[in-house]
């Protein structure tokens, strides 16, 4: 039968029989397959756990979705089979988990105890790279050199959790938090004492991987070199310094605060820190300073010995934080602009009501001064207390005159005692219902402030400062309640557009209510003019320094240029702002970073870090049903090791992108 269809169809058999196949009803197909059982659909061992693990299922919830499936003739792996298949992945790497007495900090001015908290953590390190290297491995065109694999480890806490982690920089973005491997996570905060007791097990292994090299399966040879990454907060942790607001702020230079501010004068030759300067240090600190926080600075603020032995140029600066941080810093330096104005127009209401043109409520339907509503509704009540504070003040200058002239007769008269006596009396009682006016005055002026002072427009609600949140929420900007108000999402764009808004928003109000002050309108252009020009520099910066891929030293010279005129600008326009660290590692060690190692921070940095937290969250789902927390957070650690692996197959494609409108 298949000769007589292949001579038929010319040698092409396999389109004769699909045109065949098209000439019987779907329904007829269906049976046909199902009467010679070849109507199943198998799906392949191994995906069904990366679906659970994907996903965010349990077991109960797979052994739901395999009955569901076999009901339409769909065959998967058993469980134990997907078990087994588990294993096989974590064969070379062993987990444990335990209590450990970690600190936590105490409610309010409380202090701080010891709890028993979980901890669960891959036991080696080396073992675990070692496995991630020999299942996956790829290279980035010479830019990393052929006979060297970079390993960058780093930390971060977010979730109630600290994760500890690593990713193989020799692959295709391994940045990325399916790249990021979690080999160490515990329910507590990361202060030093918790790091030391949690993640100083891993301090020997990355030494000795530093010095260290791999062999491949063709017996190739190839060295590791260690990277450290994190937010600023934990370097300083890690490499036992102060903190980013101490008198020697910086990880990888003695530049001093003063320095950082005015970089005319400060010294022309700054001395790097490395491993030998900050152990040099800290020993200075323990045998001259016996451990005295407050003789910090007399030894360049290293208070701790240096956690993990990865030399200084090879901690990778916080470029993430340091954009999220001077972002910051110009958004709230712009937002404080615009409540001064806010303040400013809020202060013109009274005589604007004053002068009879604008009705109280025409005012409160206006788009633009309703904001004002709360302060509008206070004149009133604050302007009756007033009028009754003046006349109470009248009155009190009444009695004053007449107590004045008692004075004088009593004074003049030396004659009667009794009608001195009794002009005395009359006196002390005028003098105590003039103090009782007095204090009775002095209430009401200070309630008619304070309704003032509480009805004042509040930081973010006037006018201009409510354009702010308006103009984030168009290009989907969240400000954070957490972290200081920080930001996430496309923030240069967002600003630059609020820029415009700032003088079209003034001039639309001075348009309208001609007595407010026209000086607010060179003010609101200024304003703009000026945020307008940090926004778009700090853009080019930021755009640059975030490339995920090799950069050359032509863009590496640009993205120089770009910093210096950022910063030149910032002195320009802000001259008594503040120096904050983020702004110095900006200026002076984002480019040499890039330099010496040839890629962008959007590939050495910790973006891939900060991603974890969100995937853990979603891990946790399927196993909130442990009862046990130290069960529990073992089984979340496995499950996170079976989603990063390398042999890792048939897990959830990511969501098509829907094509926009035009």
């Amino acid at each position: 039968m298949q000769g007589v269809r292949g001579k038929a169809s010319g040698g092409d058999s396999a389109s004769l029989m699909q045109a065949e196949l098209r000439l019987h009803p779907r329904e007829e197909l269906q049976r046909m397959l199902h009467e010679i059982h070849l109507d199943q659909v198998r799906i392949p061992t191994g995906h069904l756990l990366a679906a659970k693990v994907d996903i965010g299922m349990n077991w109960s919830q797979c052994r739901d979705l395999r009955r569901w499936l076999k009901k339409y003739n769909v065959g998967v792996e058993s469980e134990a089979r997907s078990r087994k298949v588990a294993a096989d992945l974590l064969s070379e790497i062993e987990v444990k988990a335990e209590n450990l007495p970690f600190s936590v900090k105490g409610a309010g001015k409380e202090h701080g105890t010891v709890e028993l908290l979980p901890c669960a953590y891959v036991t080696s390190l080396q073992d675990a790279i070692h496995d991630n290297l020999e299942s996956s491995l790829t290279w980035h065109g010479g830019k990393i050199p052929r006979d060297e694999i970079w390993i960058k480890v780093g930390g971060d806490h977010g979730g109630g959790s600290f994760k500890f982690t690593f990713q193989v920089l020799n692959k295709e973005s391994p940045n990325s938090k399916k790249k990021t491997t979690v080999i160490c996570v515990f329910n507590a905060k990361d202060n030093r004492e918790n790091l030391q007791l949690a993640i100083s097990r891993y301090a020997q292994e990355i030494k000795a991987l530093q010095d260290s090299k791999w062999r491949c399966k063709d017996g190739e040879d190839f060295k590791i070199r260690i990277f450290a990454a994190g937010d600023y907060a934990l370097l300083c942790l890690w490499y036992g310094l102060s903190g980013a607001c101490a008198c020697y702020p910086c990880l990888w230079c003695d530049i001093t605060k003063e320095e950082m501010a005015d970089p005319d004068d400060r010294r022309i030759r700054m001395p790097q820190r490395t491993l030998e300067t900050l152990q040099t240090y800290h020993n200075l600190f323990v045998a001259e300073g016996q451990g005295k926080i407050k003789l910090a600075k007399k030894y360049h603020n290293v208070i701790s010995p240096v956690m993990f032995a990865v030399p200084v140029d090879q901690v990778v600066v916080p470029g993430l934080h340091v954009s999220l941080g001077i972002y910051v810093k110009l958004f709230k330096l712009l937002e404080n602009e615009l409540h001064d104005m806010d303040l400013k127009l809020q202060s013109y209401l009274d005589s604007v009501l004053d002068e009879g043109d604008v009705t109280k409520e025409a005012l409160l339907t206006d788009p633009h001064m309703g904001k004002f509503k709360a302060w509008v509704d206070a004149i009133d009540q604050a302007r009756e207390l007033d009028e009754k504070a003046d006349a109470l003040e009248d009155k009190i200058e009444e009695q004053e005159d007449q107590l004045a002239w008692l004075a004088f007769e009593e004074e003049t008269d030396d004659e009667d005692d009794d009608e001195d006596n009794q002009l005395q009396a009359i006196f002390n009682d005028a003098s105590e219902m003039i103090e009782g006016m007095v204090q009775k005055m002095e209430s009401f002026r200070t309630k008619a402030v304070k309704l003032r002072e509480k009805s004042s427009v509040k930081m973010g609600q006037g006018p201009l400062t409510s354009e702010l949140d308006d103009v984030l929420k168009e290009f989907r900007v969240e400000r954070q309640a957490y972290h200081s108000k920080s930001f996430i999402g496309n923030h240069d764009e967002a600003i630059c557009k609020l820029t415009g808004r700032v003088e079209t928003t003034i001039g639309a109000i001075i348009q309208k209510y001609e007595d407010m002050p026209v000086c607010l309108v060179p003010q609101s252009t200024r304003t703009a003019r000026k945020y307008r020009e940090l926004f778009l520099l700090f853009a080019k910066c930021h755009r640059a320094y975030s490339q995920a891929g090799p950069m050359d030293q032509p863009a590496i010279n640009e993205l120089a240029q770009s910093i210096k005129d950022f910063m030149a600008a910032y002195r320009r326009n802000v001259p008594n702002g503040t120096i904050p660290m983020k702004f110095h590692m900006m200026e002076d060690h984002v480019v040499p970073c890039i330099r010496k190692w040839g890629f962008g921070l959007g590939f050495m940095a910790e973006q891939g870090i900060e991603q974890v937290h969100s995937l853990f969250n979603s891990l946790a789902t399927s196993i909130n049903s442990i009862p046990d927390p130290v069960a529990r957070i073992k089984s979340l650690l496995k499950t996170h090791l079976i989603g990063v692996s390398p042999d890792h197959v048939g897990g959830v494609p990511k969501p098509v992108a829907r094509k926009k409108n035009t």
